[in-house]
């Protein structure tokens, strides 16, 4: 195996860890859940905001964007409620709106924080002072679109034309998600450059399946139109997958750039440096056992194999398929919890486990 193919093994192997590690398929579902009850006040905010600078052209431009950049079920509940809501709201009724708005913000903040494991404390107001500068960011790349939407009124009938849509979706995703994963992640040294890769895979990745998903629906037998009950359901099918992307893509630029603790590897884009490695054999070795654990995790996370040496013989087995490293905690005052390991395979039969995370070291 070359040098570069064992490389880019590596990388891809410690991104799948990340991956398993931070759970990322179950806070999908939680974002999901935000998303959902978080878009249609954003999107009546942006109709406010578009019908208070370009009028009726504008607000028509605004429907046909949501209708392109939805699956049909969602852009059908979502223009419709559009369609039937006022923009002439007071003060307090856009101030809840942005409320409603903001969440969605909040809720990726607080993931970005754990996928990276930042240090720094990200408190409440830090989360409304990104999610605000991110919304108002959004806010400004989706006018722009429907800005230029309402103005070259590019057609969707060639080939041409649906493909420059694709591309200029891509464009204003990556635009739109740039800030979010320079600042969500609260990392004070970090630089624009180790944004792009996670950007990259997240705004084509939306693009692409958005296209996959419109078209089995516009050509699946089984898709029901006109009920309400399935298009909310399809809405939330949409909203988890693309969830699951856009972590994906986090947690793409935390392995890129070094800067998870579950992963150990040559950075790719900036990011933290690779840590030492561990004594040899003859050298004396860490005696603290969380240390050594947490190296242990790091290395399981690109490793392929292992060895257990119990009294002089040796055992090598798969790398298992989850590791966990808890630090526990003692109702007695100034005595440690102890350190605990749990590693997990997937037989045939069933979860084979050595440790237990919860007991004491």
């Amino acid at each position: 195996m070359s040098q570069r193919t064992d490389r880019t093994v590596t990388v891809l192997r410690a991104i799948l860890h990340e991956i398993r590690v931070e759970r990322i398929t179950f806070m999908a579902g939680s974002i999901a859940y935000h998303a959902f009850v978080s878009l249609l006040p954003l999107l009546l905010v942006l109709l406010a905001a578009v019908s208070a600078v370009g009028g009726q052209q504008l607000e028509e431009a605004l429907l046909s964007v949501t209708q392109a950049a939805f699956t049909p079920g969602a852009a059908e509940v979502l223009v419709s409620e559009l369609d039937n809501a006022s923009v002439e709201a007071s003060a307090l009724g856009i101030a809840v709106l942005v409320w409603g708005a903001l969440r969605i913000f909040r809720s990726l903040d607080a993931a970005f924080s754990d996928i990276y494991e930042t240090e720094s404390e990200n408190t409440v107001t830090n989360q409304f002072v990104d999610a605000i500068l991110v919304f108002v960011s959004i806010a400004a790349v989706v006018v722009a679109v429907i800005a230029i939407e309402s103005v070259l009124s590019p057609s969707t009938a060639t080939t041409f034309g649906w493909i420059a849509q694709r591309i200029g979706l891509v464009v204003a995703i990556a635009a739109a998600l740039a800030p979010m994963y320079y600042l969500f992640p609260d990392e004070p040294d970090m630089t624009v450059r180790e944004v792009v890769p996670g950007v990259a895979v997240t705004a084509v990745g939306l693009v692409v399946f958005e296209s996959l998903f419109r078209f089995y629906l516009e050509y699946s037998s089984t898709a029901a139109e006109g009920q309400f009950l399935s298009s909310i359901l399809v809405f939330l099918t949409w909203l988890y997958f693309s969830s699951l992307l856009l972590l994906v893509g986090v947690a793409v630029n935390a392995v890129l750039s070094n800067r998870s603790r579950d992963v150990n590897i040559e950075p790719v884009i900036g990011g933290v440096p690779l840590e030492e490695s561990p004594p040899d054999a003859g050298e004396e070795a860490t005696v603290d056992p969380a240390v050594a654990l947490e190296r242990l995790e790091r290395q399981l996370s690109t490793a392929s194999t292992m060895t257990f040496v119990v009294d002089g013989e040796s055992v090598t087995v798969p790398v298992p398929d989850r590791v966990e490293v808890t630090a526990g905690s003692s109702v007695l005052p100034a005595i440690d919890g102890g350190t605990g390991i749990e590693l997990r395979w997937s037989t045939a039969d069933g979860e084979f486990v050595v440790g237990d995370a919860d007991s004491e070291s």
